[in-house]
């Protein structure tokens, strides 16, 4: 039962949309199909906080498991493309470096220097795609400080194996 009948506003919904200002989609969506099946994506979206958290929670049900996923063919299998206990056991060791406390003590003037540092770098340019050269390159340097790998990736040297 997926369709432009059940589900109007996904099967309305474009790629070029989504990729050009998602924000009112998504906001639409959320307040009168918050499950909807989008064609454009052959798969379902879930735009409402409490139900994406159900559907997270239920890994009987619900599978991040699909071959369209692309960081799983890429980089193999990791918590991002498992379920259930496996899943548990890749996100373990990112556990407790983002703990609400341990993030808010370790993290917050690192937080700090590295967004005053990105941001010092957009200024000259006048502009800039924020996913590439501000978010992407935060969230690195977050999780590579949380996870005691700086400096592993400095030329001449390898990552870990």
């Amino acid at each position: 039962m997926r369709g432009a009948d059940s589900f109007p506003l996904g099967a309305a919904t474009t790629l070029a949309e989504l990729a050009r200002d998602p924000h009112p989609r998504l906001a639409l969506l959320r307040a009168h199909e918050p499950v909807s099946w989008l064609p454009e994506l052959d798969g379902w979206l879930v735009t409402r906080r409490d139900l994406a958290l159900d559907v997270m929670r239920d890994a009987a049900t619900f599978t991040v498991d699909d071959p369209r996923f692309s960081t799983a063919q890429v980089v193999g299998p990791s918590m991002l493309s498992l379920d259930g206990a496996e899943h548990a056991r890749h996100r373990g060791p990112f556990n407790p470096p983002f703990r609400p406390r341990a993030v808010r003590d370790g993290f917050a003037a690192f937080i700090e220097r590295e967004t005053d540092r990105l941001i010092t770098g957009l200024e000259p340019a006048g502009g800039a795609e924020l996913r590439r050269a501000f978010a992407g390159p935060l969230a690195v340097a977050v999780v590579t400080r949380a996870l005691g790998l700086e400096g592993t990736n400095e030329p001449g040297r390898h990552p870990p194996r």
